[in-house]
């Protein structure tokens, strides 16, 4: 019985789950992605949309049919006579048909990228060429319906077939293949055989202004323009009554699609966008108030990812209506900065910049968007991080203190120096520990209100994440300093123990730490994983279990339960889930929430969870729900293309590109492959790619690899261009891959092209360089057999002519040295002669004057009368002594001996009598004798002085030469 049982809920799931995956969000408006003419650089106004086969999207726009591969945009081609595109349909072979003003056609990509335009009006005759907007374009089976209000032409075999109306058609519908047309005059008709025929009371359908068709299996839906919708079946028709009927009968219904699921989307003229289930039940209406860009809606369609894309009078939107994700909104849409929610008595309050704001949440998930607003509580106008609900009462910790929430307004129950949050003490439910800018405070419950108390003593740092344990210790954690683990006294007025944590303790870091509390246990956000406190060493270290799914690497900035024991966390920019399993362990789901990043609040990340499975993220772009039950596929698979291939040299040579009139018709011929071959001038080359993934396309990234010139692929960035420069000459091949934001890689694409080498590396060039070569080498032997032989003789010539000229160097250098010893010889021998000339005119000088003396001292000596009286004797000698006297004091003859002296000597006495003053004659005539190198003995009789007085002498020179102890006074007056 149990495995029966087990095997019928199996068969309940596996049916229940395609209901479950095509559910469509009630609560929130879905992720919408705004595209408007300035963006795309086209014209405002767009009127049709498809998906080719690669997945990329095209548009039917008024300037032509406008391509877009999730990163650019670009008009790709214009109808032959350049009017407004109005529709569009694709073959299975990406053949493209088109519907203009009075033009209809094809288009096809050539294997350069471009499309080109093929006209088939042509094939019309001249009478049925006078046809206005063709409204729908269709293919089916083999062949292709064009409608106008005027004409419907039916193209097939190269041919078409002109269907004309009387009083003209109002609409066309493709339905489950079969082709219904609305005519003015007769009703609702189908095409069978190439005719319109009646359907049974077709004529009831007249005047409706049937604008969609839909078959389910209740009938056929009718979408009219004023009148609301109807259902036909069984050939009764009768109003579809709806949630929506007041919204769709007075804002013109223009369009429609229908999504899986059974859903039905509605666009309208003046209200933007409906979506209905199939029972009539409101799911979303999503207008300008709700984030579309104008309230016209043109058309309908879904691409492969199940986004609805809404083409309108003016942009397009992207609507990510298979998201489980959708934002929170109001009319008003005021406060977009969450720090806080949190659903009270029915009521979702969220906590702002601005204070707190309330809205009915029942009227708003029940899809009362429009007539639900978020309401201010009156009391609070700044900064309010967090509001929880304790025991009866809601209270929000603002930036003025801790209030209490009542109504639409606020009361004021602590005025603090700043309030964080607020957590009850373990075992004590009537005592709330409040965090502040400056320490702790206590608020106490009495009588079903929340009283201040005191601050409590000992702890002045700020408290913004508490948490308690079991054990009543409080869990302070600073995201600059660490964490502090206290214990209060019994009193609860001051902090009894103080404990401090850092990477001192085995934190990893002492920044960005966080504490929770998981399963009653206190964990540790850190840098690089999460972290416990050992029982044993009380030191700090990694959680073991936790490690297995969030790793080491990540900085975990959130943990939080939630209702269902699953555990939501932040880590790095990641949101994720971990489910428990039976066993214990856990799943880890990230994809869905992908979208989140870096949409937190940097510091007050906060995540919201309730008993009924909602959830929601507080975020800089306001309040973001998450249903569980809404499952989508984060792993279609996708395409990356390469827009467009250019040579940079010359400028915006273009190689391949889809844009519209880039590429000459000599280009298209000449590139008519995927493998252009280059000139070497054209070696660099830029290219621009792009993913086929719609779902936030800034976010993906791309890795890319040159084969030929590149060694491996480069790694993932943002970078949507790539640019290479002087490359050489080889056969390469460009590939590049995308990675959405679901790290899901996409299919890669490729461009071959060579690079050919420049004309002097060429197989020709190096065949005349071989030829060149073998000239040279001829040329060059010939030439130095000649040269050989001229050098050969001029050598010889050369040789003879040098041996003469070193023999006349040698006799001049001979001559030279002879002429340049005589000249030596001869300056010695002056100098020697010069010298004893010297001698011997002082000798001849002094040897005269001797003799003249010595006359004088004989004449008188002679009249030395020995007869004579001794006075007489006496008076004779006295005369001799002074004959004597006078010689040895004249100056006449020493005169005589100076002049020939200086000259001699190079003037010596006169330049040493100008530099020394101070000497006297007699030192003049003693340094003359030692110029002449005369010794002291030698001196002596030349100045008529003892030997010690030459010595006295010589003292006082030396003094007045100023001469030191040391030096020697005749190497002076030689070298003087």
């Amino acid at each position: 019985m149990t495995k029966f049982a087990l095997r019928i809920l199996v068969l309940f799931i596996s049916l229940l789950y395609p209901i479950v995956n095509a559910q469509i969000k009630k609560i929130g408006v879905p992720f919408i992605s705004n595209y408007n003419s300035k963006t795309y650089k086209a014209a405002s106004e767009n009127w049709d949309l498809l998906q080719d086969s690669k997945g990329m999207m095209f548009f039917a726009n008024h300037f032509g049919i406008m391509q877009f591969d999730g990163v650019r945009w670009g008009i790709v081609a214009q109808p032959e006579n350049r009017s407004m595109v109005r529709s569009l349909a694709i073959d299975k072979n990406d053949k493209m048909y088109v519907g203009a003003q009075g033009e209809v056609g094809y288009t096809v990509q050539l294997p350069n990228g471009q499309y080109k335009y093929t006209s088939l009006v042509r094939l019309l005759p001249d009478s049925a060429r006078n046809f206005g907007d063709v409204l729908h374009t269709v293919i089916r089976n083999n062949e292709v319906v064009f409608f106008s209000n005027e004409e419907l032409f039916i193209y097939k075999n190269n041919k078409i077939n002109v269907i004309r109306s009387e009083a003209k058609f109002d609409d066309f519908f493709e339905v489950n293949k079969e082709i219904y047309v609305s005519d003015n005059a007769k009703g609702l008709l189908k095409l069978e055989n190439d005719a319109l025929v009646e359907i049974p009371n077709s004529k009831e359908f007249i005047g409706m202004k049937i604008r969609k068709i839909f078959e389910t299996k209740d009938g056929l839906i009718l979408l009219t323009q004023k009148q609301g919708l109807f259902v036909c079946k069984n050939n009764q028709l009768k109003p579809f009554v709806t949630e929506a009927d007041h919204l769709l009968k007075q804002n013109q219904i223009s369009t429609g699609v229908l999504l899986s699921g059974g859903y039905f989307a509605i666009g309208t003229r003046q209200t933007g966008l409906i979506v209905i289930d199939s029972k009539g039940n409101l799911i979303q209406h999503i207008n300008k108030q709700a984030g579309l860009q104008n309230d016209y809606v043109t058309n309908l369609k879904t691409d492969r990812e199940g986004n609805l894309w809404v083409t309108l009078k003016e942009g397009i939107s992207m609507v990510q209506i298979a998201s489980p994700l959708s934002k929170i909104l109001d009319a008003s849409n005021s406060e977009s900065k969450i720090y806080c929610s949190q659903i009270y008595q029915n009521k979702l309050y969220i906590a702002t910049d601005n204070g707190v704001f309330w809205l009915d949440w029942n009227a708003y998930k029940n899809g009362q968007h429009h007539n639900v607003n978020f309401q201010h509580i009156s009391g609070m106008s700044e900064n309010v991080w967090n509001i929880g609900v304790f025991g009866n009462s809601l209270l929000a910790f603002e930036k003025n203190g801790v209030f209490e929430i009542s109504g639409n307004s606020a009361k004021l129950l602590a005025k603090t120096d700043g309030a964080w949050q607020g957590v009850v003490i373990a075992n004590h439910p009537d005592l709330l520990l409040v965090g502040g800018y400056n320490g702790l405070y206590l608020l106490k419950q009495i009588n079903n209100s929340w009283v201040y108390q005191h601050k409590i003593k000992g702890f002045e740092e700020s408290s913004r994440v508490i948490v308690t344990d079991k054990d009543e210790n409080i869990w302070i954690a600073h995201g600059y300093k660490g964490i502090f683990k206290m214990r209060l006294n019994k009193t609860f007025d001051t902090v009894l123990n103080l404990q401090f944590y850092n990477d001192k303790n085995g934190f990893p870091s002492s920044l960005f730490l966080n504490n929770f509390k998981i399963n009653n246990q206190i964990l540790f956000g850190t840098t690089k994983g999460i972290y416990k406190q050992d029982a044993h060493s009380k030191k700090m270290v990694p959680d073991v279990s936790f490690k297995k799914y969030l790793g080491q690497e990540s900085h975990i900035r959130l943990l939080k339960e939630d209702h269902q024991n699953n555990i939501w966390y932040i880590s790095g920019e990641n949101t994720g889930k971990m489910s428990q399993k039976p066993g214990g362990s856990f799943t880890k789901e990230e994809l869905p929430f992908r979208k989140l990043r870096y949409l937190y609040i940097p510091g007050f990340e906060n995540i919201q969870t309730t008993a009924n499975g909602d959830v929601f993220f507080g975020t800089q772009e306001g309040l973001i729900h998450y249903n569980s039950t809404k499952n989508k596929k984060y792993e279609s698979k996708y395409k990356a293309v390469i827009s467009e291939v250019k040579c940079i040299f010359p400028k915006d040579s273009l190689l391949f590109s889809s844009r519209y009139d880039v590429l000459s018709t000599k280009t298209e011929q000449a590139n008519n492959t995927l493998s252009p071959v280059l000139s070497y001038s054209n070696n660099a080359l830029h290219f621009s790619f792009a993913s086929l993934c719609y779902d936030q396309p800034d976010a993906t990234k791309y890795e890319y690899w040159l084969e030929g010139f590149e060694p491996k692929w480069s790694d993932w960035n943002l970078q949507t261009e790539k640019e290479y420069t002087n490359l050489p000459e080889n056969q390469y091949v460009f590939h590049v891959r995308a990675k959405n934001i679901y790290d899901v890689v996409s299919e890669q694409a490729t461009f071959k092209f060579e690079i050919l080498p420049p004309w002097y590396r060429t197989t020709w060039a190096y065949i005349l360089y071989l030829i060149l070569f073998g000239v040279l080498i001829y040329t060059i032997i010939k030439y130095q057999k000649n040269v050989a032989e001229r050098d050969r003789e001029q050598l010889i010539l050369n040789q003879e002519k040098e041996l003469l000229r070193n023999r006349a160097e040698l006799n001049e250098q001979k001559l030279a040295l002879e002429q340049e010893n005589m000249a030596i010889m001869k300056e010695n021998l002056e100098t020697t002669i010069n010298a004893k000339n010297a001698k011997v005119a002082s000798n001849t000088v002094n040897l005269i004057h001797l003799n003249e003396i010595l006359l004088s001292i004989k004449d008188l000596i002679g009249q030395i009368d020995k007869k004579n009286d001794f006075n007489t004797n006496f008076g004779l000698l006295k005369k001799i002594n002074r004959i004597i006297d006078h010689e040895l004091q004249g100056d006449q003859h020493w005169n005589e001996f100076e002049e020939i002296f200086n000259q001699l000597h190079d003037n010596f006495m006169q330049r040493l009598k100008t530099s020394f003053p101070e000497l006297t004659p007699r030192d003049m005539r003693l340094c003359a004798y030692l110029r002449m190198n005369f010794n002291t003995k030698e001196i002596a009789p030349l100045l008529g002085i003892s030997v010690r007085g030459v010595e006295d002498t010589r003292y006082r020179i030396r003094k007045k030469l100023q001469l030191s102890s040391e030096a020697n006074i005749t190497a002076f007056i030689l070298n003087f």
